[in-house]
């Protein structure tokens, strides 16, 4: 008993303290002092996350603190549902069959070579790699690159790319590169090149800059793919400017050049497209696709760059040797992608058609793919009545391949869907990347790989076996 009223009379004690602490009594001027000293330290805050947001950097690593905060719910619903921000904007193809599929009564393409298929993987929760045979659509290789593992000491110093992207559940592959020894060149739309080997291990990785959108052969062994340039050069720019580049890279990813796009632009007198006369977005041109000229035609040279600019609607053509914009042209296109050479005189825009109205993003009826011809300055549509029956409304990204005999792959990432289309637009299949969960989930950028060089890469690889 003498135990147990001890332990009453301590409780009571501390019950006592505890109320006094709650129910003190304040000064009227302390209350406002806390009240003023906690406003002041709201509007700090609040000025240092905005601050950071704008990329002005005034608060240093205080800014860098106040915005990690005030990220927390959505640091936390990523955290926990990772695989909910890799689903397509459009469900649209919900209902449809999932995977590959051809139409009624075929049963394949009649379609050589293969497709580097990118796609999320909800069963593993990550993004793969797929080599899809076309004429049957049978994956005849798959990789599974872990971005955790591989660019965990990559460089963070970037503040254009959003590294938390740089995870497994979230990273995607855009544009990946087979090599000849069975591995993949890679990247994200904003992160690091690297290069994992046929099992998908890392082999090297280029993080001097962040590398995004396309990655296309120089036909020399290299690469040419946009990069950031960070920081940007251009004076009284903000510190989160995109200062697209054109980066030239080796095989092992070396960086042998890279060049300012806008101020390219502005040494010939074209800083109205770098610089608009009102606050107008950090990102004014949105270099998404470098195509380099591998031989030499009536219209451009060897080593020549079709550059696609997103957001100035506008195709040109660049000779890096002696820094001379050839030609370019705005329009009819709207916030394209994808340039392809197609001969010796045409090329083939992926044409998203798509254009802003206030806040909200609209697609002008459905993108096309538009073809231009240099020799008769004229502009086909060769896909159109194929692109409108598919509904295919791609408002981001968007990827368009020609392969041999006139056929075409199209990719739709807002939807999550590949076409197989022959020369007059007939459907040959699909792919809808549709989970078991019966929800689609994202693609990155798909690469045509013909016969002969897929035939080869396979033969190495048949030869090798990866430990699971």
């Amino acid at each position: 008993m003498q135990q147990y009223a001890s332990c009453e009379a301590v409780t009571h004690i501390w019950n006592h303290k505890l109320s006094r602490l709650l129910f003190i009594r304040l000064e009227a001027w302390v209350v406002l002092a806390l009240a003023l000293v906690g406003l002041l330290g709201t509007i700090a805050f609040g000025a240092a996350v905005l601050d950071e947001e704008r990329g002005k950097g005034h608060f240093g690593t205080m800014g860098h603190a106040a915005r990690a905060i005030a990220e927390i719910p959505w640091t936390l619903r990523d955290i926990l549902k990772a695989e909910d921000r890799m689903l397509v904007m459009q469900q649209t193809h919900a209902g449809a069959p999932p995977m590959w599929s051809f139409p009624a009564g075929a049963t394949g393409t009649g379609l050589t070579g293969y497709w580097m298929l990118s796609r999320f993987d909800a069963s593993t929760r990550q993004s793969i790699v797929e080599m899809v045979r076309l004429s049957d659509t049978s994956v005849m290789h798959v990789w599974r690159p872990d971005p955790d593992a591989i660019l965990k000491n990559a460089s963070r110093t970037t503040r254009v790319a959003n590294i938390e992207n740089w995870t497994k559940g979230i990273f995607r592959y855009f544009a990946p590169v087979l090599t000849d020894d069975g591995g993949l060149i890679l990247k994200d739309s904003a992160s690091p090149l690297f290069k994992v080997d046929a099992c998908a291990r890392p082999v090297w990785m280029q993080d001097g800059t962040m590398f995004h959108h396309s990655t296309e052969s120089d036909g020399a062994g290299g690469f040419w793919i946009p990069t950031h340039i960070e920081p940007s050069q251009i004076p009284l720019v903000a510190p989160d400017f995109v200062d697209d580049g054109l980066g030239h890279v080796t095989a092992d990813g070396k960086i042998l050049a890279n060049i300012s796009v806008a101020e390219m632009l502005m040494r010939h007198g074209l800083q109205h497209l770098v610089f608009r006369p009102f606050d107008a977005a950090r990102d004014t041109l949105h270099l998404n696709d470098i195509e380099p000229v591998l031989s030499d035609g009536p219209f451009w040279k060897a080593g020549d760059l079709f550059l696609s600019l997103r957001h100035v609607s506008m195709i040109l053509l660049y000779r890096p040797s002696t820094d001379q914009i050839v030609w370019m042209k705005q329009g009819p296109w709207m916030a394209q992608h994808d340039v392809d050479i197609l001969d010796d005189h045409r090329i083939a825009v992926f044409d998203n058609r798509a254009y802003y109205r206030g806040e909200a993003g609209w697609v002008d009826g459905a993108s096309d793919v538009a073809v231009y011809d240099f020799a008769t300055d004229a502009v086909t549509h060769p896909l159109q009545t194929a692109m409108s029956r598919e509904n295919l409304q791609v408002l981001f990204e968007g990827v368009h391949a020609p392969l041999p005999g006139g056929a075409h792959v199209v990719e739709d990432q807002a939807s999550g869907i590949v076409l197989l289309l022959a020369a007059d637009g007939n459907k040959l299949g699909q792919f809808v990347n549709l989970q078991n969960d019966g929800k689609v989930y994202q693609i990155g950028w798909g690469r045509f790989v013909n016969q002969a060089e897929g035939d080869l890469v396979l033969g190495k690889l048949n030869g090798d076996s990866c430990d699971e």
